[in-house]
Protein backbone atom coordinates (compact mmCIF):
# COMPACT_ATOMS: atom_id res chain seq x y z
CA UNK A 1 0.00 0.00 0.00
CA UNK A 2 1.29 3.76 -0.35
CA UNK A 3 2.96 4.62 2.85
CA UNK A 4 1.75 7.91 2.68
CA UNK A 5 -1.44 6.57 3.87
CA UNK A 6 0.18 6.25 6.95
CA UNK A 7 1.28 8.07 10.12
CA UNK A 8 4.54 7.49 10.77
CA UNK A 9 5.41 6.72 14.45
CA UNK A 10 8.65 9.18 14.71
CA UNK A 11 6.24 12.12 14.53
CA UNK A 12 3.25 11.05 16.45
CA UNK A 13 3.13 9.55 20.30
CA UNK A 14 1.64 5.97 21.06
CA UNK A 15 -0.92 4.42 23.24
CA UNK A 16 0.40 1.95 25.31
CA UNK A 17 -2.66 0.85 26.97
CA UNK A 18 -4.47 0.67 23.24
CA UNK A 19 -1.46 -1.62 21.79
CA UNK A 20 -1.40 -3.89 24.92
CA UNK A 21 -4.99 -4.26 24.69
CA UNK A 22 -5.11 -4.69 21.11
CA UNK A 23 -2.21 -6.94 20.26
CA UNK A 24 0.09 -7.97 23.28
CA UNK A 25 -2.59 -8.30 26.26
CA UNK A 26 -4.38 -11.55 27.36
CA UNK A 27 -7.32 -10.66 25.50
CA UNK A 28 -5.78 -10.32 22.45
CA UNK A 29 -6.08 -12.58 19.21
CA UNK A 30 -5.14 -16.40 20.55
CA UNK A 31 -2.57 -16.67 17.16
CA UNK A 32 -1.22 -13.29 17.30
CA UNK A 33 -0.21 -13.98 20.80
CA UNK A 34 1.35 -16.65 19.48
CA UNK A 35 3.39 -15.00 16.72
CA UNK A 36 4.05 -11.63 18.69
CA UNK A 37 4.66 -13.04 22.33
CA UNK A 38 5.49 -16.97 22.54
CA UNK A 39 7.44 -17.10 19.60
CA UNK A 40 9.68 -14.41 20.14
CA UNK A 41 10.44 -15.63 24.21
CA UNK A 42 10.76 -19.02 22.38
CA UNK A 43 13.51 -17.67 20.68
CA UNK A 44 15.07 -15.47 23.03
CA UNK A 45 15.66 -18.50 24.99
CA UNK A 46 16.99 -20.56 22.39
CA UNK A 47 19.92 -17.78 22.66
CA UNK A 48 20.74 -18.03 26.24
CA UNK A 49 20.94 -21.65 25.94
CA UNK A 50 23.55 -21.01 23.26
CA UNK A 51 25.30 -18.84 25.90
CA UNK A 52 24.89 -15.55 23.70
CA UNK A 53 23.30 -13.42 26.15
CA UNK A 54 25.56 -12.54 28.95
CA UNK A 55 27.11 -9.35 30.61
CA UNK A 56 26.24 -6.83 33.73
CA UNK A 57 24.00 -4.29 31.97
CA UNK A 58 20.87 -4.34 30.11
CA UNK A 59 19.07 -2.07 27.75
CA UNK A 60 15.53 -2.24 26.95
CA UNK A 61 14.20 -0.20 23.51
CA UNK A 62 11.18 -1.56 22.63
CA UNK A 63 7.70 -0.36 21.25
CA UNK A 64 4.83 1.14 23.32
CA UNK A 65 5.88 0.04 26.74
CA UNK A 66 5.97 -3.33 26.68
CA UNK A 67 8.30 -5.59 29.13
CA UNK A 68 7.20 -9.24 28.06
CA UNK A 69 10.82 -9.42 25.74
CA UNK A 70 12.79 -9.36 28.44
CA UNK A 71 11.01 -11.98 30.83
CA UNK A 72 13.32 -14.54 29.65
CA UNK A 73 16.31 -12.76 30.28
CA UNK A 74 16.43 -9.94 32.50
CA UNK A 75 18.16 -12.05 35.53
CA UNK A 76 20.98 -12.32 33.27
CA UNK A 77 21.71 -8.90 34.58
CA UNK A 78 22.35 -6.98 37.52
CA UNK A 79 21.68 -3.96 36.06
CA UNK A 80 18.73 -2.92 33.61
CA UNK A 81 18.10 0.19 31.64
CA UNK A 82 14.54 0.97 30.04
CA UNK A 83 14.47 3.65 27.31
CA UNK A 84 11.29 4.80 25.93
CA UNK A 85 10.72 6.77 22.29
CA UNK A 86 7.14 8.39 23.30
CA UNK A 87 6.36 10.35 26.41
CA UNK A 88 2.89 8.17 26.75
CA UNK A 89 5.33 5.18 26.67
CA UNK A 90 7.84 7.06 29.45
CA UNK A 91 4.46 7.86 31.65
CA UNK A 92 2.91 3.80 31.63
CA UNK A 93 7.12 2.86 32.57
CA UNK A 94 7.30 4.96 35.24
CA UNK A 95 3.85 3.92 36.72
CA UNK A 96 4.27 0.31 35.89
CA UNK A 97 8.23 1.11 38.47
CA UNK A 98 6.02 2.45 41.09
CA UNK A 99 3.28 -0.24 40.95
CA UNK A 100 0.41 2.98 40.21
CA UNK A 101 -3.01 1.88 39.13
CA UNK A 102 -4.08 0.52 35.93
CA UNK A 103 -0.57 -0.80 35.29
CA UNK A 104 -0.23 -2.89 31.97
CA UNK A 105 -0.32 -6.68 33.10
CA UNK A 106 2.07 -8.89 31.56
CA UNK A 107 1.28 -12.35 33.85
CA UNK A 108 -0.01 -14.20 30.91
CA UNK A 109 3.54 -13.93 29.21
CA UNK A 110 5.13 -14.98 32.74
CA UNK A 111 2.95 -18.04 32.36
CA UNK A 112 3.73 -18.55 28.28
CA UNK A 113 7.67 -18.74 29.61
CA UNK A 114 6.96 -20.83 32.60
CA UNK A 115 5.04 -23.68 29.84
CA UNK A 116 7.80 -23.29 27.85
CA UNK A 117 10.62 -23.86 30.19
CA UNK A 118 8.55 -26.39 32.24
CA UNK A 119 9.18 -24.56 35.18
CA UNK A 120 6.53 -22.75 37.47
CA UNK A 121 6.97 -18.95 39.32
CA UNK A 122 5.39 -16.43 41.09
CA UNK A 123 4.35 -13.68 38.88
CA UNK A 124 4.40 -10.73 41.56
CA UNK A 125 7.77 -12.23 43.12
CA UNK A 126 8.85 -12.44 39.35
CA UNK A 127 8.10 -8.70 38.79
CA UNK A 128 9.28 -7.64 41.88
CA UNK A 129 12.42 -8.71 40.99
CA UNK A 130 12.35 -7.52 37.44
CA UNK A 131 11.24 -3.99 39.12
CA UNK A 132 14.74 -3.83 41.38
CA UNK A 133 17.05 -4.21 38.42
CA UNK A 134 16.02 -1.34 36.50
CA UNK A 135 18.24 1.19 37.47
CA UNK A 136 17.31 4.04 35.06
CA UNK A 137 15.04 4.87 32.72
CA UNK A 138 14.79 7.60 29.79
CA UNK A 139 13.72 8.96 26.64
CA UNK A 140 15.53 7.99 23.90
CA UNK A 141 15.04 10.06 20.96
CA UNK A 142 17.95 8.62 18.20
CA UNK A 143 18.00 11.34 15.98
CA UNK A 144 20.16 13.62 18.94
CA UNK A 145 24.23 13.45 18.95
CA UNK A 146 23.37 11.72 22.46
CA UNK A 147 20.00 10.08 22.08
CA UNK A 148 19.35 10.15 26.13
CA UNK A 149 20.47 13.74 26.48
CA UNK A 150 21.25 15.34 29.11
CA UNK A 151 22.23 11.98 30.72
CA UNK A 152 25.23 10.11 29.52
CA UNK A 153 24.34 5.95 29.70
CA UNK A 154 27.21 3.60 30.72
CA UNK A 155 27.42 1.35 27.67
CA UNK A 156 25.68 -1.92 28.10
CA UNK A 157 26.58 -5.75 27.35
CA UNK A 158 22.98 -6.64 25.74
CA UNK A 159 20.18 -4.02 23.89
CA UNK A 160 16.62 -5.39 23.32
CA UNK A 161 14.60 -3.54 20.76
CA UNK A 162 10.41 -5.23 20.18
CA UNK A 163 9.31 -3.96 16.99
CA UNK A 164 10.34 -0.19 17.93
CA UNK A 165 13.06 -0.20 14.64
CA UNK A 166 10.25 -0.74 11.82
CA UNK A 167 7.95 1.59 13.22
CA UNK A 168 10.04 4.67 13.86
CA UNK A 169 12.46 4.07 10.48
CA UNK A 170 10.97 5.60 7.50
CA UNK A 171 13.25 3.69 4.62
CA UNK A 172 16.36 1.14 4.82
CA UNK A 173 18.71 3.55 5.16
CA UNK A 174 17.00 5.33 8.17
CA UNK A 175 17.04 1.59 9.91
CA UNK A 176 20.56 1.63 9.21
CA UNK A 177 21.46 4.80 10.80
CA UNK A 178 19.76 3.41 13.84
CA UNK A 179 20.82 0.48 13.74
CA UNK A 180 24.55 2.47 13.92
CA UNK A 181 22.99 4.97 16.62
CA UNK A 182 22.25 2.26 18.89
CA UNK A 183 25.69 0.03 17.94
CA UNK A 184 26.41 2.89 20.24
CA UNK A 185 24.96 2.28 23.24
CA UNK A 186 26.87 -1.44 23.26
CA UNK A 187 30.00 -2.48 24.29
CA UNK A 188 32.06 -4.56 21.95
CA UNK A 189 31.16 -8.08 21.90
CA UNK A 190 27.45 -7.34 23.35
CA UNK A 191 24.73 -8.40 21.79
CA UNK A 192 21.97 -7.22 19.91
CA UNK A 193 18.34 -8.43 20.24
CA UNK A 194 16.06 -7.29 17.58
CA UNK A 195 12.42 -8.27 17.08
CA UNK A 196 10.59 -7.46 14.32
CA UNK A 197 8.56 -8.03 11.43
CA UNK A 198 9.30 -8.44 8.01
CA UNK A 199 6.98 -7.96 4.44
CA UNK A 200 5.36 -5.31 6.75
CA UNK A 201 2.57 -2.65 5.80
CA UNK A 202 0.89 -1.20 8.50
CA UNK A 203 -0.93 -1.81 11.65
CA UNK A 204 -3.85 -0.03 13.27
CA UNK A 205 -3.91 2.52 16.28
CA UNK A 206 -7.13 4.12 17.26
CA UNK A 207 -8.79 3.53 14.28
CA UNK A 208 -5.85 4.86 12.64
CA UNK A 209 -3.14 3.01 10.12
CA UNK A 210 0.30 3.52 11.30
CA UNK A 211 3.35 2.96 9.06
CA UNK A 212 5.55 -0.15 9.35
CA UNK A 213 8.83 -0.52 7.97
CA UNK A 214 8.83 -3.39 4.87
CA UNK A 215 11.94 -4.77 4.17
CA UNK A 216 13.51 -8.21 4.52
CA UNK A 217 15.60 -10.95 5.67
CA UNK A 218 18.44 -10.29 3.49
CA UNK A 219 17.95 -6.26 3.86
CA UNK A 220 18.26 -6.81 7.86
CA UNK A 221 21.55 -9.09 7.16
CA UNK A 222 23.14 -6.60 5.24
CA UNK A 223 22.24 -3.78 7.80
CA UNK A 224 23.63 -5.56 10.84
CA UNK A 225 26.95 -6.56 8.83
CA UNK A 226 27.22 -3.13 7.56
CA UNK A 227 27.22 -1.46 11.10
CA UNK A 228 29.63 -4.06 12.63
CA UNK A 229 27.35 -7.04 13.81
CA UNK A 230 27.88 -10.67 13.17
CA UNK A 231 24.16 -12.62 13.51
CA UNK A 232 25.08 -15.45 16.35
CA UNK A 233 21.78 -16.50 16.02
CA UNK A 234 17.60 -16.04 13.92
CA UNK A 235 15.15 -17.64 14.09
CA UNK A 236 11.88 -16.75 11.24
CA UNK A 237 8.61 -17.64 11.81
CA UNK A 238 5.64 -17.26 9.12
CA UNK A 239 2.27 -15.49 10.66
CA UNK A 240 -0.21 -17.98 11.46
CA UNK A 241 -2.91 -15.14 12.77
CA UNK A 242 -6.00 -13.96 10.66
CA UNK A 243 -5.75 -10.46 12.66
CA UNK A 244 -6.32 -7.77 10.11
CA UNK A 245 -5.64 -4.92 12.38
CA UNK A 246 -1.36 -5.88 11.40
CA UNK A 247 -0.08 -6.70 8.09
CA UNK A 248 3.22 -8.74 8.26
CA UNK A 249 4.53 -11.86 6.58
CA UNK A 250 6.84 -13.23 8.95
CA UNK A 251 7.70 -12.33 12.91
CA UNK A 252 11.92 -12.75 13.25
CA UNK A 253 14.34 -12.80 16.35
CA UNK A 254 17.82 -12.12 15.43
CA UNK A 255 21.04 -11.81 17.89
CA UNK A 256 23.85 -10.28 16.20
CA UNK A 257 27.22 -9.60 18.22
CA UNK A 258 28.72 -6.35 17.96
CA UNK A 259 32.15 -6.41 16.55
CA UNK A 260 33.15 -3.58 15.48
CA UNK A 261 34.87 -0.57 17.54
CA UNK A 262 33.15 2.72 17.92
Amino acid sequence: MDSSACSHQFTEDVDPTFIHDMYFGPYAEEKFICDAIEFPIRAILNCYKQGLIKGDTMIDFSYAANIYQILPIYKCFKDIIILEAYDSCMKDTENWLHGGEHSLDWSHAARIMEELQGTSADWKEMEKDLKSRVRHFSKCILENENPTDPIVLPKADCLVNLCLLGTISKDIDHYSRNVEKMSTMLNKGACMIIIGVFNASHYIMNGKKHHILCFTETDLRKILSDNGFRVAHMEVSEKTSCIKTVTFDHVFVVCAVKESCD
